[in-house]
């Protein structure tokens, strides 16, 4: 049972740390005031810093999943407000994927080239996974360029956002560890 138990643990600090990350993860959004367009150029660029400085900071196995749990519980709430409800599961799924390259692929959130990498995977899938439920499920009808646009942009903002969030990382958990 102890063995069980350390599998999800966090300390205080931890969960203080989940908490406004989860906060600064939902505020995300607020990107999309500025329109399709410019929202698609910068999302991932965010998404990714954030999700990547956690991860590193807290430095736990199942940091990004806990933070897919936390994002998609609520945006089950508020996704309606933008295409539709089950849209909000493409955070689980995308932090599943993050969680599982972070997890195979050495020390937790160490590499720079396996942080950018799940984010690019983050990206693919959580795209992927929105376009899908928009268009198949919603009956969304989407010009092709728009879709291509939607699909290839967020795959390079998302892996910008990956090698940023790895340098911040580094550099905030340097700063938090010496407090």
């Amino acid at each position: 049972m102890e063995g069980q138990r350390k599998k999800f643990y966090f300390t205080n600090r931890d969960v203080v740390m989940l908490a406004a990350f989860s906060a600064l993860l939902l505020g995300t959004d607020f990107v999309w005031i500025l329109g399709p367009f410019v929202g698609n150029m910068i999302y991932g660029v965010i998404e990714g810093i954030l999700l990547i400085t956690a991860a590193i900071i807290i430095n736990k196995r199942y940091t990004v999943l806990t933070l897919g749990i936390v994002r998609t519980t609520v945006e089950i709430f508020v996704a309606s407000a933008f295409v539709g409800t089950l849209t909000a599961f493409d955070f689980l799924a995308s932090a599943l994927v993050l969680e599982a390259v972070l997890q195979l692929y050495g020390p937790y959130a160490s590499s720079l080239r396996i942080n950018v990498l799940g984010m690019i995977l983050y990206g693919l899938v959580t795209r992927t996974m929105f376009i899908s439920i928009s268009v198949f499920v919603y009956g969304m009808v989407l010009p092709g360029w728009l879709l291509t646009f939607m699909m290839i942009v967020p795959l390079i903002t998302y892996a910008i956002g990956g090698f940023l969030g790895h340098k911040i990382g580094e550099r905030v958990k340097y700063v938090v560890e010496t407090i």
